[in-house]
């Protein structure tokens, strides 16, 4: 199997003058990484003192409940962004152009904004018209309008890219339109999608640190800013084990995503293998 670059093969001296440049860029992330040390040792934060609140229980409570509070969100806003995102995907391909485009227009305009606009509208100006929810509701809706714009247009490039022959052989079968994204097109296009809907999964978990701006809700970036504040020495700390909470979250979810981009490369490569064998075996059974 050949591999097709965008660029030509680099020449020897193209190979020295890259590895000179990866020498210098080593040698300057070693030297900021050794003045940051130098500079945080000066100032004890890597003292056993820094770190002796954390060898309590109750610390590490505060920070799970938070990180819990983190996936909650995330995984609320997931799933209400899979339901509307395949309504939106639905009207991004109905037949009636002003469905089309009203819905075009949902997902340019709220795949646009900044997830943290869309948070301040839904704590400031929601309660504001009467819907009193609480911080955890606020920021679900954010996330879900956020999110639904981005899994419709993920879920209708999966959709356009099922071939048609697919669509024309349910329609044969008396299926409605309808019945046929429900039952045929959607599940096969969340199934080829679905690296790329765990990918948006990343994306949620982090923006639900944003919650920071409400006050009212306990997340995980919250509860290292309580413990900071309560132990003014731990501060930089604090903020240290939540950000590796963060990386560990994120790192989990960006290796399903590969896995599960991996399995996908290899149901399509194996897949155009079966009517082969199945022309092979009709060949050779008697007639």
């Amino acid at each position: 199997m050949t591999t097709k670059t965008l660029f030509d093969e680099p020449g020897p001296r193209a190979r020295r003058r890259h590895a000179v440049i990866e020498i210098i860029c080593i040698a300057a992330l070693a030297l900021g990484a050794y003045t940051a040390y130098q500079v945080l040792e000066a100032h004890g934060e890597f003292s056993a003192a820094a770190w002796k609140p954390f060898t309590q229980w109750g610390l590490w409570a505060l920070l799970g409940e938070g990180l819990a509070n983190n996936l909650r969100a995330a995984a609320a806003g997931m799933a209400l962004s899979l339901l509307f995102g395949s309504l939106l995907a639905f009207g991004l391909l109905s037949r009636r152009k002003t469905v089309r485009i009203a819905c075009r227009v949902f997902t340019d305009v709220f795949a646009s904004v900044p997830l943290l606009l869309l948070l301040y509208f839904t704590s400031l100006v929601l309660p504001s018209y009467g819907l009193k929810l609480s911080d955890f509701w606020f920021l679900v809706i954010a996330l879900t309008l956020f999110s639904s714009a981005v899994v419709g247009d993920l879920l209708r490039s999966g959709i356009k890219a099922i071939p048609s022959g697919q669509t024309e052989a349910a329609h044969a079968l008396g299926f409605s339109g309808i019945r046929t994204m429900q039952l045929v097109l959607l599940p096969q296009a969340l199934r080829s999608m679905s690296p790329a809907l765990v990918s948006q999964m990343v994306i949620l978990f982090k923006g639900t640190a944003l919650a920071f701006v409400l006050g009212g809700y306990l997340e995980l970036l919250r509860s290292a800013t309580v413990i900071g504040t309560y132990y003014s020495r731990s501060l930089l700390q604090a903020q240290i084990v939540a950000a590796l909470g963060f990386m560990t979250v994120n790192i989990a979810l960006g290796l399903l995503a590969t896995a599960m981009e991996r399995r996908e490369q290899r149901r399509n490569f194996t897949a155009p293998a079966a009517p082969r064998a199945a022309e092979a075996t009709a060949e050779l059974t008697p007639r």
